[in-house]
């Protein structure tokens, strides 16, 4: 184990989230909301930015990682993050609860969305901007963003780190160098957060200023789904227009950013080739098609249902979880699929949460591989995706992830109906979504933490809980087993 490699590099992402947090203190300062808030700010900076340039002290040599000390690198700066990026709610006492904080925050960076606050309109501009903003660090990641403004150490180095923190089954190289391929994934990202930012701006709507835009656009762009009001964009209080831009951002946001530079490069070719955009699209068709026949009944107005469902079905695949209407009232034909869009998540690669939907082709080509083996044995079949055969090592770690994935749904599940004594009854349907919901990095789930409610009624022990599996499930689970996995930390022999 690299200690000093970890140290160093932990050391640059204390500075890094140090750096971040000037951001919302200027927006205190422009908003004048007083010399409390500024100070919530400006302890937390000083902490960070001290603390880790005396962790980056020392020789430059040695810094070569590993596979084993990337997944560790990742694991604790997800948990470190989220423990700093509170701070500020807790010494402004804007949220008083430390356990309320760390939930907020790390439901902000892991970009899951669901708050413990019952009207998040009553925070300061700062608090709302940080709450919001740590949506877009967290959405492309904050290692990723490392990675892009530091040279690269040993060959193979930067690239564990990346391996460890992106979404999907298998990372690759857009080009040679992992620090290019770093910055061409952020300036990817911050050319269509840019783009929604101005769309925003200029659409008719009364209610969606330059703070509002700035919100809604950092909430989509990391999938996230923080926003200004508890009512988030029900009840039309945001434009027609403003939906319909969110919702197609959304999508946007929950393609795999290598298709943007396959389309920028002008490899339109392979983007057509790609099965999981392909699958992606096919299932927003289908279920938008499918639940606006089933919820026809609620509204009798074609645009109506065919805006909520599209809204919907794009806010919850790509595990967003922003609500223009309360989908919680629905059939419950349409509740089952809104809970497999929620496990399915959107593509690999992409800034969304979920098993991912090349994990989804993967694990069905395998299903349909085994029973025809099982039809005729002596039938030698490969498996294709893309037109390439999947290795056997991305399939045997797409089924050991959805038997994680599981164990830990189930788990949280139990665990989170322990001790929650302000319930008067948790109900199964509140648990499991809940359990799901926070897993798969959506928000809103059903029962009591649907579309209309929040998650302040659970314990502090159930906050923590969901709060880990926001940071397992960002991760893709793997890094936090190995973080708490003894072996890790041995010596190699």
């Amino acid at each position: 184990m690299n200690l000093n490699a970890i140290r160093k590099i932990l050391g640059r992402i204390f500075v890094l989230l140090g750096l971040l947090m000037i951001l919302p203190l200027f927006v205190s300062i422009i908003y004048v909301e007083g010399i409390r808030n500024v100070i919530s700010f400006l302890i937390p900076i000083v902490i960070l930015i001290t603390s880790g340039l005396l962790l980056t002290l020392g020789k430059k040599k040695g810094l070569s990682i590993g596979a084993r000390e990337g997944f560790v690198i990742v694991g604790l700066s997800w948990i470190i993050i989220s423990f700093f990026g509170a701070f500020p709610f807790v010494i402004s006492g804007e949220i008083d609860n430390f356990f309320d904080a760390f939930f907020e925050m790390t439901s902000g960076f892991t970009t899951t969305g669901a708050s413990i606050l019952d009207e998040p309109a009553e925070l300061s501009h700062s608090m709302l901007f940080f709450r919001s903003f740590s949506h877009w660090i967290g959405g492309m990641g904050i290692l990723v963003f490392i990675l892009a403004v530091i040279p690269e150490s040993k060959e193979g180095s930067s690239f564990h780190i990346l391996r460890a923190e992106s979404p999907g089954p298998s990372v690759g190289k857009l080009v040679s160098k992992m620090q290019v391929t770093s910055r061409i994934l952020y300036l990817i990202y911050m050319g269509l957060s840019l783009l929604e930012f101005i769309v925003l701006l200029i659409i008719p709507d009364k209610n969606m200023g330059v703070f509002e835009s700035f919100i809604y656009t950092f909430g989509t762009a990391g999938t996230g789904g923080f926003a200004t009001t508890s009512n988030s964009f029900m009840n039309n209080y945001y434009s027609i227009a403003s939906q319909y831009t969110v919702a197609v951002f959304m999508i946007l946001f929950g393609i795999n950013f290598s298709m943007f530079y396959l389309i920028l490069i002008g490899n339109f070719k392979d983007v057509y080739k790609n099965e999981e955009l392909r699958f992606y699209l096919i299932t927003i068709l289908v279920s938008v098609t499918i639940i606006s026949f089933n919820i026809y009944h609620l509204y009798h107005n074609v645009e109506h249902t065919f805006r909520y469902s599209f809204f919907t079905v794009a806010s919850i695949i790509t595990t967003t979880g922003f609500s223009n209407v309360d989908y919680s009232v629905w059939p419950t034909f349409s509740l089952i699929i809104i809970i497999i869009l929620t496990s399915f998540g959107a593509c690999a690669g992409s800034t969304a949460g979920g098993i991912k939907n090349s994990r989804v082709l993967i694990i069905t080509k395998y299903q349909g591989h085994k029973i025809k083996s099982m039809i005729n044995p002596r039938r030698v079949e490969t498996l294709y995706l893309d037109g390439k055969p999947i290795d056997k090592d991305i399939l045997e770690s797409v089924k050991a992830f959805i038997v994680a994935y599981v164990t830990i749904l189930v788990l949280g599940a139990l665990l989170i109906s322990i001790y929650n004594p302000k319930f008067n009854d948790l109900d199964p349907l509140t648990s499991i979504t809940a359990s799901l919901t926070c897993l798969s990095n959506v928000g809103p789930g059903l029962g009591k933490v649907g579309p209309t409610g929040n998650f302040s009624n659970f314990s502090s022990f159930s906050k923590v809980v969901l709060a880990l599996e926001m940071i397992a499930g960002r991760l893709e689970i793997f890094p936090i087993f190995i973080l708490f996995y003894p072996r890790t930390w041995r010596k190699r022999v």
